[in-house]
């Protein structure tokens, strides 16, 4: 696959309260990667859902959406006690540190400035191109980025330009719901992108929506995958 998909039990900025409902109820094959947010969600119902994605084979990442001092450190408590495989919180130097054991979750720091909620992107192309130097230097895993979340630049050049400067993955998350955005998030080398609000919101009236929405998202990963190589027949 050219680029993953993340399913993102998630609307406005907030886990859904029916997170763990929604999860057990998927009915699909090729997921591997599901996450949510530490806010709006009790800690027994992270546990649950933790435990069952990764009984599932299913890799879960965990964003920490309060960005305070505060908020990010009992988030990054959080990730650890359920062991989560990867967290996305500020960028902070000491969290590259208390991360930096191969045992803990890989640490995928958000690249530019952000604000409000919910969240919006205010940096520059050449200040995210400098960040996401910085960071692929300091030893993550990975970033993410939100290019969708900001009226000030095109979102896809934006994307491009952060790609070439990062070594590291980048993950596209925010305000990404329709194939053409998809396209432009494959074509730029991107590693993926999350999508929740637009996955789920028919899930009320018709709970398998879900399951076809997310089969279509990986179809579409699969079309946008490498072309593939010449066989002895056609050498």
């Amino acid at each position: 696959m050219a680029v993953n998909f993340v399913l993102m039990l998630t609307e406005r900025d907030v886990t859904i309260p029916d997170a763990v409902e929604v999860y057990r109820g998927l009915e699909v094959d090729g997921l591997a990667h599901v996450a949510f947010k530490d806010v709006g969600v009790e800690p027994s119902a992270a546990r649950k859902l933790t435990d069952a994605a990764h009984a599932d084979g299913r890799q879960v990442l965990l964003e920490l959406a309060d960005l305070s001092d505060h908020g990010q450190e009992q988030g990054l408590r959080l990730a650890l006690d359920l062991g989560v495989d990867q967290v996305v919180a500020r960028w902070r130097p000491d969290f590259a540190t208390r991360l930096a054991d191969p045992d803990a979750p890989r640490y995928w720091p958000f690249v530019g400035a952000l604000s409000g909620s919910p969240l919006a992107l205010s940096s520059t192309p050449d200040e995210l191109a400098a960040m996401a130097g910085q960071l692929s230097d300091a030893g993550v895993g990975g970033m993410v980025l939100m290019p969708y979340r900001q009226h000030a630049h095109d979102a896809a050049a934006l994307l491009a330009g952060t790609a070439r400067a990062a070594s590291v993955p980048v993950l596209v998350a925010g305000g990404v719901k329709d194939p053409s955005q998809v396209a432009d998030i494959a074509r730029a080398g991107a590693w993926g992108f999350t999508m929740g609000g637009a996955a789920l919101a028919d899930r009320h009236d018709d709970p398998s929506s879900v399951s076809r929405r997310v089969a279509d998202l990986l179809q579409l990963c699969r079309q946008l995958g490498p072309e593939p190589g010449p066989t002895e027949e056609n050498v």
